[in-house]
């Protein structure tokens, strides 16, 4: 609307422009006319002049008028001189009274004879404000006037025309072809203006993947450190405690803790391998999850933790629940994380009292995931601000691990809702999944 709106106006002003200096050059041609008539009625009238005194005695009298056919009759007063020196007739007839001759003037054939082919729509001449002749009709179009006294002492009249433009003879053509130079501006502007935009647009793209890419990297670095804090803190520990039971002769038992060292160096790989994939951008790999098994695994991975608080685990999950498409690490990461962060939150609880629940069911095309823990549940500033990055309420947390853990849930197409349960305490995470997710 707007190249639209630029192209009328530019074409209106660039067009009007024209046609006004046109109009000024046929203005300029018609008051040229207008001279030029002007000057040939003057020199009729000053000839009237000297006629009129040549014709005493004269016995070619005749011939006067067929030299001047505008001087229909002459005529001698012997006795008595005509008071008036101008006497009007009829249809643009007048008498032109010197000493005692008089002329009888027709100024129908005087202008017939002196303006050829340059035509007025409108000739007045007048005298004392009383029109001798008129050609012509007056028309409210008619906006150009040129008026001029004729210096004469015995012809003291008033030659007045009126005209108007003639539109048609204006070049149109030239009139309307800035219309079409505007046009054509105003597309290559347009497109200019496009490709511009479109290479910004392609810069602050190249741009913000280059600062995309930077936060990403500053992500992963945080969450390396998140993530594998917790598993090399399990595998140091496992190792202090074999290394102490080799020591005291109890060699049956190294075997499970090495086992268990093993499957924390497994997480770390898996861990690895999955900010690999995000970091070089690779596709992860979508395979049926089997919910039981998985939490079976968080639970084992969080056995040092859960074991040394007498934190008591359960958890429902149907036979008949849908299949779940999705990365098991990245389902595993989730239910570590809020696992391990309800671990965390009941540190302070009595003996016994400690506890975590994993529910699941089908809803809405999807399934519905819910871990409550006994802890004494969210503060109002939690609830608001738990999933943003680098927020914690322990002074040795980092805060990463609910931001990663929605972020993944989101790239899984579901949410994640967290509340306090009513008259119970304790935090309630609620996370939804589509259960037909499958990257191709």
């Amino acid at each position: 609307m707007v190249k639209i709106i630029s192209w009328l106006l530019l074409s209106l002003l660039s067009s009007g422009g024209l046609v006004a200096y046109f109009l000024q050059q046929q203005y300029e041609e018609k008051s040229a006319d207008f001279r030029i008539l002007y000057r040939d009625v003057t020199i009729k009238l000053a000839q009237h002049d000297a006629i009129i005194r040549l014709l005493p005695a004269n016995p070619l009298a005749w011939e006067v008028q067929k030299l001047f056919p505008h001087i229909i009759r002459l005529r001698q007063h012997s006795t008595i001189e005509p008071w008036r020196a101008l006497v009007v007739g009829r249809k643009g007839q007048y008498w032109l009274n010197i000493d005692n001759q008089s002329l009888l003037i027709d100024l129908n054939r005087l202008v017939s004879d002196i303006r050829g082919k340059k035509r007025f729509s409108h000739l007045i001449i007048q005298w004392n404000n009383v029109p001798l002749f008129e050609q012509g009709a007056a028309s409210p179009r008619d906006y150009w006037r040129w008026q001029k006294a004729i210096s004469s002492r015995s012809q003291p009249f008033m030659l007045i025309a009126d005209d108007r433009p003639d539109w048609m003879g204006l070049p149109w053509t030239a009139i309307l072809a800035p219309a079409l130079f505007w046009g054509l501006l105003v597309y290559l502007f347009s497109q200019y203006r496009s490709n511009k935009r479109r290479r910004d647009i392609a810069d602050m793209r190249s741009q913000y993947a280059e600062l995309t890419r930077l936060n990403t990297m500053g992500e992963l670095a945080a969450g390396i450190i998140h993530e594998l804090n917790q598993p090399l803190t399990a595998i140091l520990s496992y190792n202090q405690t074999a290394q102490r039971m080799m020591r005291q002769q109890h060699p049956g038992q190294v075997s499970a803790l090495l086992e268990a060292a093993v499957v924390q160096i497994k997480r770390i790989d898996a861990l690895l391998q999955q900010f690999r994939q995000k970091l070089i951008g690779q596709q992860a790999d979508y395979q049926p999850i089997v919910l039981g098994r998985l939490w079976a695994q968080v639970v084992t991975l969080l056995d040092k933790e859960i074991s040394s608080k007498k934190i008591r685990v359960s958890s429902r999950i149907p036979d008949n629940l849908p299949l779940l498409y999705a990365p098991p690490l990245w389902i595993e990461q989730i239910l570590h994380n809020i696992a391990h962060n309800a671990v965390q939150a009941q540190e302070g609880n009595k003996p016994g009292t400690s506890w975590i629940n994993l529910t699941a069911k089908a809803a809405n095309a999807g399934i519905l995931l819910r871990v409550t823990d006994g802890g004494p549940g969210l503060s109002e500033q939690a609830l608001q601000q738990v999933f943003m990055p680098f927020f914690t309420t322990r002074s040795n947390g980092i805060g990463l691990g609910m931001a990663l853990t929605e972020t993944l849930i989101q790239r899984l197409n579901g949410n994640i809702q967290v509340s306090n349960m009513t008259g119970q305490g304790g935090a309630s995470f609620t996370i939804w999944l589509p259960v037909h997710l499958r990257e191709e």
